[in-house]
């Protein structure tokens, strides 16, 4: 008496099988848009366009690999692990306001720079998320948020000389740095 603990093989379209293409595509483009990369002058053994190559190079593969599997049947197993009621309604006023505070984000980079907009994003987020969609509960979030935008514009204006917009405050505030 012995139970077979295997999983039935699913047929039929596979979502995994498109992932797999999509990433195989994605490696595609970083390979081709690599090439379009200006090699300067002083580039001495690895320039600019390595990394790149790389990071195609192993991502075309892993989509490759991926794809093969698939096709040939190793499927992954099916989510009934997950506490997850799968009867459960979507909830469209948490998409709405995700896509909303994306929206936003996009929109706000430029007017009042990378830090804030990032803050406001996450804390719309992080409260939507939460489900407690309070000012008070989103105070918490926005600290986190804006906390994390500086450092990352820190980082990236003054130590990568990556320009990010940083808002005529943080612009005013940093400028002894």
């Amino acid at each position: 008496m012995s139970t077979s603990t295997t999983e039935p093989t699913r047929k039929g379209f596979s979502g995994e099988l498109v992932g797999a293409v999509l990433l195989a595509a994605l490696g595609v483009y970083l390979l081709v848009d690599a090439g379009a990369i200006a090699i300067p002058g002083s580039s001495n053994t690895v320039g600019p366009r390595f990394f790149p190559y790389a990071v195609g190079g192993l991502t075309l593969a892993t989509g490759a690999l991926l794809a093969l599997r698939v096709l040939r049947g190793d499927r992954g197993p099916a989510d009934d692990g997950e506490d997850v009621d799968p009867d459960a309604p979507t909830d469209w006023r948490a998409v709405a306001v995700i896509v909303v505070a994306f929206v936003a984000h996009a929109l706000l980079i430029n007017v009042v720079g990378w830090p804030l907009a990032v803050a406001l994003m996450f804390a719309a987020v992080a409260t939507t998320l939460q489900g407690r969609m309070t000012p008070r509960a989103a105070v918490r979030p926005f600290l986190v948020g804006l906390t994390v935008g500086c450092v990352v514009w820190i980082v990236f204006v003054k130590a990568l000389n990556v320009a990010l917009p940083g808002g005529t405050v943080l612009e005013f505030l940093t400028s002894w740095f």
